[in-house]
C-alpha cells in the first residue's frame, strides 16, 4: 500500500469533516453499522432520538439496545428485526418499527436500510431513522374523531327519526358506551317509588343477565348526586374514591359485579328540568374517562333529553285522544239512550193524547198536536245527528218543511237564504217547532194550501248583535187577519220568542204571511 503524503492525508480529513457536515445536518437520525450490526457511527440526531450515545451502542448489535425490555416489565416482541433483514441483502429496504428509548417510553419509527458494498463484498449499512409517533397519534386521533362525528351524526338522525322510547334510550345508551370506551354501558330510569329505588332500562356492552341478580341501586353517595342533583360523577378510580362503600348492604359492589374502576355518570334532564334518569358507564381500568368522553356523553344526555320529552309528549298526546275518544264514545252511548229516552216519552205522549182526544171527538186537534210531537221528534233527531253540539240553522228549517214539501233541495217551492248560523239544541228546538208552527198555518190558509204558493225564508245580521229571520208566503191565497188570536199564533209571538230571548211578530198581508223574528245572533254569543 502507497503511504499517504501528507496531501492525502489532509484531503482525507477534509472528506471526513465535510461527511460529518452533511450527516450532521441530515433531517432524521444516522446509524453506519458493520457487518456484524455494531453502530460505528451516529450523528447527533440519532443520539436524541434513541437516548443512547455511541460509546453505549458500540460492541454491541443495534437492535438489541433499541429493542431492550422496557423498565417496567415490557418487552416489544420482535422476532425478526427488519435491521437484520437490510444486511446482508443487497438491496434498500424502508419499513415501520417500534423502538424503546433509553428512558423506557416506547415510540414509533420510520426506517430506510441501505447496504454499504465494497465490490460486490457487503460490508455494513446506512441506517435513517424518522420518529413518526406524533404522526401516528395525529392519524388516530384524526380516525377517532371521524368515528365520533359518525357515531354521533348517525344517533342524531336515529333520534330525531323516531318517537319510540325503547329505541331512543337503547340507541343512546349503545352510542354513549362506544364513545366512550366503557366496557358497559347503563340508563337508569329515575323512578321514585319505595325507597327511591332506580329502575334498570337498558344496556351495552353487558347481558342484562349481569344485572338481574342484584337489589336496584340506592341513591347511595355515588350514585345520589346525578339522579337527585343531576350532577356529572366522574371518577378515575372508584374504589379509592370516599364515597364508595358507605351504604349497606354491600359496602361497595355486590359479588359477582362486573368489576368497576373507572365510573362516570351523567344525567339525562328534560326541558322542565325535571330528571328523566341518568347514564352509566364503568370500566375495569382505572384512568378511561376524561374530559373529552365526559364532553362527548353529556352532548348526547343532552339529545337524548329531548328526544325522551318528545316521546313523551306523543304518549300523553295518544293517551290524551284515547281519553277523549273514550270520553266522546261514552257521550254518544249517552245521547243514544237519551234519544231513545225522548222518544219513548214522545211516543207514551202521544199514545195518552190519542187516547184523549179520541174521547173527546176531538180528531183535528189530535191531528195537529200529533203534528207538533213530530216536528219536536224531527228536529231532536238532527240535533242528535250533531251529537248535541250545534244544528245549523238551514238544516232545521229544511226538516221543518220537508213533510209538506218532500224533498226541499232545489225545490222551486221553496227558498232558504243566509249565511250559516249555528244553534244551541235549545235554540234548534225552539226555531224547529216555530218553523213547523208557520209551515202548518201555510199547508192550512197559505202558500202551501195551493200549487203555486212560495216559500222565502230569509235571515241575516242587521247589527248590534241581532239576527233577524223572516217568514214570508208569496203567491197564495189573499190572507186576512184572524177575529182571534189561536194557539198557534200565541206559541210564536210568546213562547217563541221567550226562548229565543228575542221578539216574533206576524203581519197579515194580503199579498201572504210574513213573520219577523228577531233574536241575538247565536254567532256572536258563542264567540
Amino acid at each position: 500500500m502507497t503511504p499517504q503524503t501528507g496531501a492525502d492525508l489532509s484531503e482525507t480529513l477534509r472528506r471526513l469533516n465535510l461527511l460529518n457536515a452533511v450527516c450532521e445536518n441530515a433531517s432524521g437520525a444516522l446509524f453506519v453499522l458493520n457487518e456484524e450490526q455494531h453502530c460505528i457511527y451516529m450523528n447527533t440526531a440519532g443520539f436524541e432520538l434513541t437516548g443512547f450515545s455511541l460509546d453505549e451502542l458500540q460492541g454491541r448489535p443495534l437492535h438489541d439496545i433499541i429493542h431492550h425490555t422496557h423498565p417496567d416489565g415490557r418487552h416489544y416482541p420482535i422476532e425478526d428485526c427488519p435491521i437484520d433483514r437490510a444486511f446482508p441483502q443487497s438491496r434498500r429496504e424502508r419499513g415501520q418499527d417500534v423502538f424503546v428509548h433509553k428512558d423506557g417510553h416506547f415510540y414509533n419509527v420510520e426506517y430506510t436500510a441501505s447496504p454499504v458494498e465494497e465490490g460486490e463484498t457487503i460490508v455494513g449499512t446506512v441506517l435513517e431513522v424518522r420518529d413518526i409517533t406524533a404522526e401516528i397519534q395525529a392519524r388516530i386521533a384524526l380516525e377517532d374523531e371521524t368515528r365520533t362525528l359518525e357515531i354521533l351524526n348517525r344517533t342524531g338522525a336515529m333520534l330525531a327519526g323516531t318517537l319510540d322510547l325503547d329505541e331512543i334510550v337503547q340507541a343512546v345508551t349503545d352510542a354513549a358506551t362506544e364513545l366512550s370506551g366503557a366496557q358497559f354501558g347503563a340508563f337508569f330510569y329515575n323512578v321514585v317509588h319505595e325507597g327511591h329505588a332506580l329502575q334498570l332500562y337498558t344496556l351495552a356492552g353487558a347481558p342484562k343477565e349481569a344485572f338481574s341478580a342484584f337489589p336496584q341501586p340506592q341513591h347511595t353517595a355515588i350514585f345520589g348526586p346525578t339522579f337527585t342533583g343531576g350532577t356529572v360523577i366522574r371518577v378515575a378510580d372508584v374504589t379509592a374514591d370516599p364515597r364508595y362503600g358507605q351504604s349497606a348492604p354491600f359496602h361497595g359492589m355486590p359479588p359477582g359485579h362486573l368489576p368497576v374502576r373507572s365510573y362516570l355518570s351523567v344525567p339525562v334532564i328534560s326541558r322542565t328540568g325535571s330528571i328523566h334518569g341518568a347514564l352509566i358507564f364503568g370500566h375495569g381500568m382505572p384512568g378511561i374517562f376524561g374530559p373529552r368522553v365526559e364532553r362527548l356523553v353529556v352532548a348526547i344526555a343532552a339529545q337524548a333529553a329531548i328526544a325522551i320529552d318528545n316521546a313523551n309528549l306523543l304518549d300523553a298526546a295518544q293517551k290524551e285522544i284515547e281519553e277523549r275518544q273514550r270520553s266522546e264514545d261514552h257521550q254518544k252511548l249517552l245521547a243514544q239512550e237519551l234519544n231513545h229516552r225522548v222518544k219513548n216519552m214522545l211516543a207514551t205522549v202521544q199514545s195518552i193524547a190519542t187516547q184523549t182526544f179520541r174521547a173527546s171527538g176531538e180528531q183535528a186537534l189530535l191531528r195537529m198536536f200529533q203534528g207538533r210531537l213530530l216536528a219536536l221528534s224531527h228536529s231532536h233527531s238532527l240535533i242528535m245527528q250533531e251529537n248535541w253540539t250545534t244544528v245549523d240553522l238551514k238544516a232545521i228549517a229544511a226538516t221543518a218543511l220537508t213533510p209538506f214539501l218532500g224533498e226541499v233541495v232545489n225545490n222551486d217551492r221553496l227558498l232558504l237564504d243566509g249565511e250559516p248560523v249555528q244553534l244551541s239544541p235549545k235554540l234548534a228546538l225552539a226555531l224547529g217547532m216555530g218553523f213547523h208552527e208557520l209551515a202548518t198555518n201555510a199547508a192550512k190558509y197559505g202558500a202551501l194550501s195551493c200549487e203555486t204558493g212560495v216559500i222565502e225564508v230569509r235571515w241575516r245580521d242587521i247589527g248590534e248583535g241581532i239576527l233577524c229571520l223572516t217568514w214570508v208566503e208569496k203567491h197564495g191565497p189573499p190572507v186576512c187577519a184572524p177575529q182571534s188570536r189561536g194557539f198557534g199564533s200565541r206559541l210564536l209571538e210568546r213562547g217563541l220568542a221567550h226562548e229565543l230571548h228575542g221578539t216574533v211578530r206576524l203581519l197579515y198581508d194580503a199579498a201572504g204571511l210574513v213573520c219577523e223574528i228577531r233574536m241575538p245572533n247565536p254567532e256572536d254569543v258563542t264567540q
